[in-house]
């Protein structure tokens, strides 16, 4: 059966909270991921990533009894994770742990508060047991405070041989690390942060009848996993990252979503494609946004770009995009900051 990646207190707090559950399926498939035939890990070596956990407020215990998602630090005050993990929430639901192997060990990291969350606008969520998987499954939550943890970035448009058919990505989670039975039931998820490495499948392979067919939209979505079985993401790594190794760190390209059971054979996970061309500008468009709206400052979330290349520049800077020039006393400066302005202007028509 096919699931979304949600631990069960996720999927139960769900449908406690929403009209419509996030968790769907019909008899033979449902939706559900975490970190499967993987190893622990420290945070130390993916510090970005992040443990959504239901508030205080909302259940009780520690962090490891209330996390549910994953998700990835990609500014000191936002975190992407998948749409399905927040749709139908609240931002006082739910918390981030951030800095933190193992969850219930409250002195390690922090643990912050939400003050806003959104889903990216083209996210499909079709219901429960509709039996539809997730397009555009990206969602935000914005932190109460900055986070000190370092950050990682959407891998690059010169980059997608970073995450091409074969290539080797890590993924990590606090997840289930064997299938569960029955989802509402839960699963042993893992205090300690896990992480495995799966290879990309390529699209075709993924699309076709002995994989995921006509579920599977490559516009979206990205394979990984081997065909024979194994490691894999499950229940409760829904929203956590899919990163690539790069010299010096490592790029976000995909973010844990569904799959087929967990580990099964011809059943890789699917990941939504953050760094393809369909996804990447949305999020850079998303991320400011919501800087934007909660009164943030830019920070370049996508490798390669500068503030300049900004989808979701200022309003100041968009009526007046020679004021920066204006402010420059030397005539010669002035003049060259001018037709550097005209070029980005005509490249952007």
């Amino acid at each position: 059966m096919w699931r979304l990646r949600l631990a069960a207190v996720g999927v139960l707090a769900a449908v406690a909270l929403l009209p419509t559950a996030t968790a769907w399926g019909d008899a033979d498939r449902k939706v559900e991921p975490r970190i499967v035939g993987g190893s622990t890990a420290s945070i130390a070596q993916y510090p970005w990533q992040a443990a959504l956990v239901l508030s205080p407020s909302e259940s009780s215990g520690d962090a490891h009894d209330r996390q549910f998602c994953g998700g990835s630090l990609v500014t000191t005050r936002i975190v992407i994770t998948a749409a399905h993990c927040v749709y139908g929430m609240a931002a006082g639901d739910i918390d981030v742990v951030l800095g933190r192997t193992t969850l219930s060990d409250s002195s390690q990291g922090a643990e912050f508060p939400v003050q806003a969350l959104s889903y990216q606008a083209n996210y499909n969520h079709p219901g429960l047991f509709s039996g539809i998987p997730p397009r555009f499954d990206v969602g935000y939550l914005v932190l109460s405070q900055p986070s000190g943890q370092p950050r990682i970035q959407i891998a690059g448009p010169d980059e997608a041989g970073l995450w091409a058919p074969g290539i080797t990505e890590d993924i990590s989670g606090w997840g289930c690390t064997s299938e569960p039975i029955l989802i509402i039931l839960g699963c042993s998820t893992s205090d300690t942060l896990r992480a495995a490495h799966v290879p990309i499948v390529d699209d075709s392979t993924c699309g076709s009848g002995a994989v995921y067919d006509g579920d599977f939209d490559p516009t979206t979505m990205l394979c990984a996993g081997n065909l024979s079985g194994g490691s894999d993401s499950c229940n409760g790594d829904s929203g956590g990252p899919m990163q690539a190794p790069v010299a010096g760190g490592y790029r976000l390209v995909g973010i844990t979503s569904w799959g087929e059971g967990c580990g099964e054979p011809n059943a890789p996970g699917v990941y939504t494609r953050v760094a393809g061309s369909a996804i990447r500008p949305l999020v850079g468009a998303d991320v400011c946004a919501l800087e934007n709206a909660n009164g943030l400052g830019h920070e370049v979330v996508i490798a390669g770009a500068t503030p300049a290349d900004s989808p979701c520049l200022p309003v100041s800077m968009k009526n007046r995009p020679f004021a920066k020039c204006k402010r420059i006393h030397n005539k010669k400066k002035r003049r060259r900051c001018i037709k550097k302005v005209r070029r980005k202007l005509k490249s952007r028509r």
